[in-house]
């Protein structure tokens, strides 16, 4: 089960899980939990997209869905939703989008669900996902943790609590 004890100095954040210690670059340094109690600004708006203004780093949001993959969307097919940019596998994925996009959206505006249920944001790998109760997820992976593989070693009830109630603080 993973603690949700964490320590976040110099931006670095601990997880400790079966006894191991995994480690993730969240970008943020505070000393304790404690200290979130004020939220920080760079927070407020702040939703994951790379330098080049495409969500999910150009993977299509409806793909995650309907083919249960990470499938590379096309400028080609692209849409706009509340100022950010999506690409899609087809004509059809975007129009399904475009007819609903809020279903289609990744919780927490893109950021690691793992990292809102330690209250901090780590960045995502677009092909590490989960879809629960209809609502995807997307997770961290690097050469040090595989966030995906944390989240599935908790409680995910709680851990998807703890992620709402973070990402409501946060999100501006």
């Amino acid at each position: 089960m993973v603690s949700m004890k964490t320590l976040r100095v110099l931006g670095v954040v601990a997880a400790v899980v079966s006894g191991s210690i995994f480690v993730a670059s969240s970008g943020s340094a505070s000393v304790a939990d404690d200290a979130m109690a004020s939220t920080s600004r760079a927070y407020l708006h702040s939703y994951n997209l790379p330098s080049s203004g495409v969500a999910l780093e150009g993977y299509c949001p409806v793909a995650y869905f309907a083919a249960d993959k990470a499938l590379r969307g096309s400028p080609e097919f692209a849409s706009t939703f509340e100022g950010v940019t999506y690409y899609f596998v087809s004509a059809d994925a975007k129009k399904m989008f475009d007819k609903e996009p809020s279903k289609y959206l990744p919780e927490f505006g893109g950021w690691c669900a793992f990292g809102m249920a330690v209250s901090d944001k780590f960045p995502v790998d677009p092909t590490l996902f989960k879809v629960v109760d209809g609502k995807l997820y997307l997770f961290l992976r690097n050469a040090g943790v595989d966030a995906l593989e944390l989240w599935n070693d908790g409680e995910e009830g709680e851990l998807i609590k703890k992620a709402n109630a973070h990402w409501n603080k946060v999100q501006g």
